[in-house]
């Protein structure tokens, strides 16, 4: 985009985006459209219009530095601390019940991206060019993992700066694509499928009446927000010692994740309320950070032939998970949230997990999202050498 857009002091730009997520708020609960879209689709829609008519900065392509701090609190900031709240907030037997078919479906949805991968390859290799199979490797990678995937397995297989430009930019709108589809298809879905529904014998979500009026104190608030902060920062102090240490790179977010677990097990720490409803509200600001960074031009610019690519990724990778898991008979939800955190690794699942109401499945969006950046990385640098093979590579 040419030109500064027209709201650019942090102050204001915070000031556009809750008031954003406050008229998303209310129009989830007023009109019936839009209840059936949901907020997360709302604010990411309306950040997208905002930023595509310069009223707001973009959140991507900026020079280091020159990003500004809502978006940098919300990416690296506002996720660590929206997670933790949330895993603390939530009933952690959901996992004994969902445990299996929450990995029946990751499963389904990784193997759904390797199959997309090569059909995609297949169809768009010669207009790619000559590393096509880097980003055949790349994107089974960040499309099993989530995004840091993407620039691992791109570091390791020696990705121009042009190509990896390229499939970031549509990775970017692809990506928060995907995070309306999966927030669209078990609503259009659910009467084909088993739902969570069926198991809380409840017709509405909290999220869509309001969330459960629950009394709380502002020293049992601050007291959760205080043990938040805590476990976030023993994770960042403990994430390069421990690499250092084994001598590879083991994300924070593993380290993050256990310790909330953990501690929600064995102490009374998720008895205190108000953590889910500002873990939700802290997750509204990423959103429109997504929704920020759908720079239309940059598509048009750079990533036309790798958005063609993606789109048979995912439609395949769509197609293996919601078709295989109808036959598994596990529930539309479950299967939505698996490919959320394969494509967008654990901070979009439990965005859309929270967002739509699914709590029972906050913790298993985390957990699947976890073992995407596990397994990706080797996944992704196996298929890229695949691939390499299949078209005829040395």
């Amino acid at each position: 985009m040419s030109g500064e857009a027209w709201v650019t002091d942090p102050f204001g730009v915070g000031a556009v985006i809750t008031v954003l997520i406050a008229v998303s708020f209310w129009l989830d609960r007023q009109i019936r459209l839009f209840s059936f879209l949901g907020t997360a689709i709302l604010v990411i829609t309306g950040a997208a219009i905002l930023v595509n008519l310069q009223v707001i900065p973009a959140s991507i392509g900026q020079a280091e530095g020159e990003l500004n701090p809502l978006y940098v609190f919300a990416g690296d900031y506002g996720i660590p601390l929206a997670i933790v709240l949330l895993l603390l907030s939530t009933d952690l037997s959901s996992l004994r019940r969902l445990g299996k078919p929450a990995g029946i479906a990751f499963t389904l949805g990784a193997l759904g991206t390797m199959i997309g991968a090569v059909v995609a390859i297949a169809v768009t290799a010669g207009s790619i060019g000559e590393e096509a199979w880097k980003v055949g490797g790349q994107f089974t990678a960040s499309y099993i993992g989530g995004g840091v995937n993407y620039a691992a397995v791109g570091n390791a297989l020696d990705t121009s700066e042009s190509m990896f430009a390229a499939g970031a930019a549509a990775d970017n709108i692809m990506t928060n694509l995907w995070i309306v589809m999966t927030a669209l298809l078990p609503v259009v879905l659910r009467r084909f499928y088993p739902s969570i529904r069926n198991h809380s014998g409840s017709k509405a979500s909290p999220m869509k009446t309001g969330l459960a009026r629950r009394s709380f104190s502002i020293h049992g608030l601050v007291t959760l927000v205080a043990v938040t902060f805590t476990i976030v920062a023993i994770a960042e102090w403990l994430t390069p010692r421990v690499n250092q240490t084994v001598g590879w790179e083991i994300p924070s977010v593993l380290w993050y994740t256990t310790l909330a677990l953990a501690v929600g097990w064995l102490t009374p720490v998720n008895r205190l309320t108000g953590g889910e409803e500002l873990g939700n509200f802290i997750l509204h600001f990423f959103f429109a950070t997504m929704g920020a960074g759908t720079i239309l031009h940059t598509l048009a610019e750079k990533g036309p032939v790798v958005f063609l690519f993606l789109t048979i990724l995912v439609a395949v990778h769509a197609l293996v998970l919601f078709g295989a898991g109808r036959w598994f008979k596990v529930e539309v939800e479950v299967l939505a949230t698996a490919s959320q955190a394969c494509v967008g690794g654990p901070s979009t699942a439990v965005a859309l997990a929270s967002s739509k109401g699914w709590h029972s499945l906050v913790t298993p969006a985390v957990l699947l999202g976890v073992l995407g950046y596990t397994f990706g990385n080797y996944i992704g640098v196996l298929m890229g050498q695949l691939l390499r093979w299949m078209l005829g590579g040395a």
